[in-house]
């Protein structure tokens, strides 16, 4: 394991003055022969842009804080970088946080990070702008600021320095990472970002103290959350009681803003990544949002209202994407996309439109009563090896707690008609640790497993395979769930070690996760500006790729943890109270606060099996 090779010590931050200078573009091949893959950082892609730096008069660099083979998988990236460059007078450059050779090559030279289409440091931009998917990329946040020269602190930037915007659906708690960023936009960026742009292209040219005046007009933006105009409040014994505003002007919440996905038909022209990415393939998303309503998952929560792309628009996007990439896959993406009215349609409708007779079309997993004989029949023709569904839950009982809303004898069903159209491998995802969870629960993933293995082997025989992908539930803010806490790190140990004596048959491959990433998860998802200080101190001493197993080092963050006073436990083992001040209490959603609550109680009474509570005027109190 590489990090095994890798002290716990302080690394050198920040980079000398004059490397920092907006000198032009540096000079990055011989860095490249130093490194086991250079494709990553030499940029020039098929349909990368590279306007004239010195022909526009506002310069974003959208930052992925992980590598280019994730950060080049993602949807969004891609549609803020094509928008801001159809802008007249702005130019959008991309970065992604470096691997361990490449960051340790940086240092060494002392060469800034650079964007990957103009080369020039970090620092020489306007803005940078973080797209932040998911909590682990917290660390990853400093590591890429330090890197491309700009201190990682908003609080010590100066007039020089970029605007730090942060984005993505982490922020919907924005506490963790409040204190790194000057900025944050609190929902999704087709339209807000290019109105920051404009408005940060005005403020620079007031010349002193634009920084200030900028900050404090953009905050009145619905959307915009500006940290340093908020303070933390705390209580005793180690209370959270809220934000207060510094400034009688700034909103005392947030509003997270939506736009309409027909509006904005993007991306048109991807950039088609110049090495292996997880996901190497063309994307349209066909719907954002899910009214599933499962009571885990923060997407369905926060993603509301769900808008759903028209089949025309779907053609155009697909159609624009197949000719100007060359790809031979297509993902529909879409939380639910069997849910879609006519996907079926849509797929061949899809598939017709590519010169390419042998075109792949497919989708993410699907909801087991959502897949029939039609969409099988659809996806048959770019059938891979396998079919993905998420039962989450293997008792009927708990699926009624996580409101899944199938039966055991729905999933038999749609297996066996996954198997008889010809796939050979079906995956099922789980969670284990979900609330009220108990080994009984544990026990039926092990004995539904099995029984899939038998419908399976009734019809592809000794071909038939069973993966059973099994997950940490991690308590995530703005969900029926979020009062609830996350399992004990032995209890998790525990419940693996069912499926691992359960799961034996060689048919059945059995993969899970390491609950200590999903601990720190927890806290980078539940913790207020206090779980910011542990992230700072781990990154100093040397955490980053922290969503990778073989950089994860669970003893930094404990370490970390212990330096600055933050409490692992009270962020992540409690069970709150339904009156407590959450750290994301400021930042409101499409889902109403007291809808969360009725769904916590309509849980809790799925769990003993009582009647549903009605709504009543106390929820809305």
């Amino acid at each position: 394991m590489l990090f095994l090779e890798r002290e716990i010590e302080i690394r050198p931050q920040g980079f000398p003055t004059a490397h920092m200078s907006a000198d032009g573009p540096l000079n990055i091949e011989p860095l490249l022969a130093r490194v086991i893959r250079p494709a990553q950082y030499a940029g020039g892609e098929w349909n990368s842009r590279n306007k004239d730096w010195s022909s526009v008069s506002v310069r974003l660099c959208l930052a992925f804080p992980d590598t280019y083979e994730i950060g080049m998988s993602n949807l969004g990236i891609q549609i803020l970088y094509e928008i801001v460059n159809e802008m007249p007078d702005a130019l959008c450059d991309r970065a992604f946080t470096p691997m361990p050779d490449m960051g340790s090559v940086l240092r060494e030279t002392n060469t800034p990070l650079f964007g990957l289409e103009s080369r020039r440091p970090l620092s020489d931009f306007d803005a940078v702008g973080f797209s932040v998917p998911y909590e682990l990329g917290a660390s990853n946040v400093l590591e890429t600021l330090d890197l491309g020269g700009i201190p990682v602190m908003a609080a010590e930037r100066g007039p020089g320095d970029p605007i730090v915007i942060g984005g993505g659906a982490s922020f919907v708690n924005p506490e963790p990472l409040a204190e790194f960023f000057d900025l944050i936009v609190i929902g999704e960026g087709e339209e807000i970002l290019p109105e920051i742009l404009i408005s940060l292209r005005q403020a620079r040219a007031g010349g002193e103290g634009w920084r200030l005046s900028f900050l404090k007009e953009i905050a009145a933006l619905d959307g915009v959350y500006v940290p340093r105009f908020y303070e933390t409040e705390f209580g005793a014994e180690y209370s959270y009681q809220g934000l207060r505003p510094l400034l009688p002007e700034v909103p005392t919440e947030i509003k997270r803003v939506h736009v309409d996905i027909n509006e904005h038909l993007r991306p048109l022209r991807p950039v088609v990544p110049s090495t292996e990415t997880v996901f190497d393939r063309a994307s349209v998303e066909i719907h954002r949002g899910c009214a599933r309503g499962c009571r885990f998952c923060q997407a369905g929560f926060i993603d509301r209202p769900v808008r759903t792309r028209t089949p025309e628009n779907i053609r155009k996007i697909a159609k624009a994407e197949i000719e100007s990439t060359g790809h031979r896959e297509l993902t529909l993406l879409s939380l639910s996309a069997a849910d879609y009215r006519g996907v079926e349609d849509v797929i061949e409708d899809v598939r017709g439109l590519a010169s390419d007779t042998n075109l792949s079309v497919s989708i993410p997993s699907t909801r087991v009563d959502a897949f029939n004989v039609k969409l099988a029949e659809a996806l048959k023709k770019s059938r891979r090896g396998s079919m993905t569904f998420a039962p989450e839950a293997a008792t009927e009982r708990l699926r009624e707690v996580i409101h899944k809303g199938i039966s055991e004898e729905d999933l038999l069903r749609t297996v066996e008609l996954a198997y008889s159209s010809g796939w050979h491998t079906v995956k099922l995802y789980f969670m284990i640790g979900l609330p009220t969870e108990e080994m009984e629960d544990v026990e039926g993933i092990v004995r539904l497993a099995n029984k899939v293995l038998q419908v399976g082997r009734r019809h592809r025989g000794g071909r038939a395979r069973v993966r059973v992908g099994v997950s940490t539930f991690v308590p995530k803010a703005h969900t029926p769930f979020q009062w609830f806490p996350q399992d004990t790190m032995d209890l998790i140990l525990a419940k693996q070690q069912i499926l691992k004596r359960g799961l034996r048959d060689r048919a059945i491959k059995l993969n899970w996760n390491d609950p200590e990433h999903s601990s720190i998860e927890a806290l980078l998802s539940l913790g207020d500006r206090r779980a910011g200080h542990a992230i700072k101190r781990a990154w100093e001493l040397g955490a980053k790729l922290d969503s990778w197993d073989e950089w994860h080092d669970p003893e930094i963050w404990k370490r970390a943890c212990r330096e600055t006073g933050v409490d692992l436990d009270w962020f992540t083992h409690r069970h709150r109270p339904l009156d407590e001040v959450l750290p994301w209490d400021h930042i409101r959603i499409h889902t109403k606060p007291w809808v969360l609550r009725w769904e916590y109680d309509r849980a809790l009474a799925d769990a003993r099996g009582d009647e549903e509570p009605i709504p009543t005027a106390a929820y809305a109190e």
